[in-house]
């Protein structure tokens, strides 16, 4: 035992210390910070299985197999310690919380068994699209069923050899499988216990040691993943440092994190990430399974390299780390291993994310290759040229004079900060707001509400610039530094403290990221929030209407990405005569309308449109109209609308409008 133990995990540590190293080539990446936060994490989401137990089927199938391979391992750590001493047992194990653990023990080793056999049916014969059929699943699958039933025969000889043995009648399946033996003599059963015993000590090391070279390294490494996870809102992009800096983003495997490099490894393949996605549902290059795939299979191929590479860095020798990555050949990054049309796929949606069991971070990786593309290389797509030339003269994608920045209000009786002063929520109106001639039907809607229930506000007017969230998302950091820190600086001008907003990306980018250049203690409330107290409030009435079935379409960033889901639905809800039906995508799993990560400025043209596949998604619910709480989702919903032809079957409309279109005039101004 002493031998086999000792060539065994020597063999796993040289393997796991190369792994290390090649971290080690990686950017520093600080994550030992809030350490409540991080085991409550690894509690609920790395032993408690969160993510999978959401999905049904193979979910728990998979959490079935993590429970009862984590219950066996127990069993296991014994019998390596009865190869020193016959008689060993854990602490505590003994006695009746042994016979209790018997028990447990046997009924997850039986459900594993089951679970196995689920597995393999739907990877051999049913076949999910999502699932890639190759020898390593089905190897380790097996593997672990002959883990889980040599612990189990072990355990009936044992039985058979010590009747007396204080876990009989509770060692249940074990003691079903004693008969198996039929009436061998004692010395037989010896043998066959000292066969199935060495057989299952070997094949546990061997697969310890089989795990780091392949998929299921995600044994090992997930839950130290989420116990290292980002703890930062899904949206959130951490602020680049530009002094010093050579290059900026991510153009070779060294510029990630080591924490990204460890997503690499962590990936189980599961597929949960293109099964959602939008660019992958509609046929364009970008899958984020492949995605990380590809870059890991970078990774390994680079390993010797990155190892000498990370060891430089280890002990201090930058300079020559630097020069050992920059003398290195290897295939592009950008380009050979992932393509551009790939980076600038992504609508930044976050359902990769929210759905990846081990928490790997497609989003910030893609955009980290995209401030790489568009700071270092200058190579943008045309179309986002455009949009960016105008943020960066009249800080609005549409590039229309920041001077008809005021020009939606109209003749509405709008306040403006420079004349107040002071008010309790500043609106800021965004830039689809303030210069898309659609967009800015909802700001006066929602501006008419809130004079009519007498909401304390006011705008920045030509004070206001873009928010930046575009700027961010397509990879021009040093244009959104600067745009936040503009708004920033207007917001303490004024000493605002609560912001309003009836965009998504502004609600986002001002509170999960404006924090980082200055912003204090804000408060930053979503226009669907505030309409939601409002009607409860009684603040504003509104009347029935005629019987309309409407289905509201969840907005990728108000949504998943910031936790709101209830707040819009609630609006609709008071409106009298309006049914909702939801969407077979809606809430976690909604589906994104195209726009998001820039995408609303860049042509499609690969596969079919994001918004066609969603608009075709909502006009099957038969509902007469679809309901938004973004600019981004209505514009580009209500442009799947026209192009495909169903204008007189389905009307897009903000929550906004919806409200002012019933809204009580005859009641009682608040006072």
């Amino acid at each position: 035992m002493s031998l086999l133990l000792f060539f065994s995990l020597a063999l796993f540590a040289n393997t796991i210390a190369d792994r290390y190293w090649v971290l080690r080539a990686g950017e520093p990446d600080w994550r030992l910070d809030r350490l409540g936060r991080r085991f409550w994490a690894l509690l609920i989401i790395g032993f408690g299985q969160r993510r999978l137990l959401y999905e049904r089927g193979p979910g728990w199938m998979h959490a079935t197999i993590f429970f009862g391979f984590l219950v066996v391992a127990t069993r296991t750590l014994m019998l390596i310690g009865r190869g020193f001493d016959p008689d060993f047992t854990l602490p505590l194990l003994d006695g009746r919380l042994g016979q209790i653990y018997a028990l447990v023990k046997d009924l997850f080793a039986v459900l594993v068994l089951i679970a196995i056999v689920y597995a393999l049916w739907r990877r051999l014969v049913s076949r999910p699209p999502r699932l890639h059929l190759n020898f390593e699943g089905v190897l380790v699958l097996l593997w672990i069923a002959v883990l889980m039933a040599t612990d189990l025969l072990g355990d009936a000889a044992m039985l058979r050899l010590h009747p007396d043995s204080p876990e009989h009648g509770w060692a249940i399946v074990s003691t079903v499988l004693m008969p198996l033996y039929g009436d061998a003599a004692t010395g037989t059963i010896s043998t066959w216990w000292q066969v199935i015993y060495w057989a299952h000590i070997v094949l546990v090391l061997a697969f310890l040691n089989y795990l780091p070279w392949g998929k299921h390294f995600h044994v090992l490494t997930a839950l130290p993943a989420v116990f290292f996870e980002r703890l930062t809102p899904s949206a959130y992009l951490a602020p680049m440092e530009f002094e010093g800096a050579e290059s900026f983003g991510v153009g070779k495997i060294e510029d990630f994190s080591w924490r990204r490099i460890f997503d690499l490894y962590t990936c189980t393949e599961c597929g949960r990430c293109n099964e959602g996605c939008p660019t992958y549902t509609t046929g364009k290059p970008l899958h984020p399974r492949e995605l990380i795939c590809d870059e890991r299979d970078q990774v390994y191929a680079l390993a010797d390299s990155l190892v000498e590479i990370g060891k430089l860095k280890a002990t201090g020798r930058t300079e020559a780390a630097a020069e050992a990555s920059a003398a290195l050949q290897r295939p592009n990054l950008i380009g050979d291993v992932n393509s551009e049309d790939t980076i600038w796929a992504c609508t930044t949606c976050g359902y990769c994310m929210t759905h990846c069991p081990v928490v790997i971070d497609h989003v910030p990786n893609i955009v980290d290759q995209r401030r790489y593309l568009t700071m270092t290389e200058a190579r943008v797509p045309s179309a986002l040229q455009t949009a960016l030339r105008g943020l960066e003269t009249n800080s609005n994608p549409w590039n229309v004079s920041a001077a008809a920045r005021e020009d939606w209000i109209g003749d509405l009786a709008v306040p403006h900060l420079r004349e107040k002063q002071k008010a309790e929520y500043l609106l800021f109106v965004g830039c689809a707001g303030s210069f898309d001639d659609r967009n800015s039907q909802v700001l006066r809607a929602l501006c008419t509400l809130l004079n009519r229930a007498d909401v304390d506000y006011a705008i920045l007017g030509t004070e206001e610039g873009c928010c930046g969230d575009p700027t961010r998302r397509v990879g021009n950091e040093y244009l959104f530094q600067m745009q936040a820190e503009h708004n920033v600086a207007a917001f303490g001008k004024y000493d605002v403290r609560k912001v309003l907003t009836a965009c998504p990306h502004c609600y986002s980018v001002i509170r999960n990221e404006y924090r980082d250049f200055g912003l204090g203690d804000v408060e930053v409330v979503h226009h669907s929030e505030l309409l939601a107290d409002l009607l409860a409030a009684g603040k504003l009435t509104v009347t029935a209407g005629a019987d309309v079935k409407v289905t509201y379409h969840d907005s990728c960033y108000l949504g998943r990405h910031n936790d709101i889901y209830d707040a819009p639905r609630e609006v609709l809800a008071a409106v009298p005569g309006l049914s909702q039906v939801e969407m077979p995508r809606t809430g976690r799993a909604g589906f994104c309308c195209g726009a998001g990560g820039g995408r609303m400025f860049m042509e499609e043209d690969i596969g079919q449109r994001i918004n066609h596949n969603r608009i075709d998604e909502a006009a099957a619910t038969g509902a007469a109209e679809v309901a938004t709480a973004c600019p981004f989702c209505l514009t580009m919903l209500d442009d799947a609308v026209k192009e495909t032809e169903r204008s007189e079957q389905l009307e897009v409309r903000d929550i906004a409008e919806v409200i002012l279109a019933q809204l009580d005039t005859a009641a009682p101004t608040p006072q």
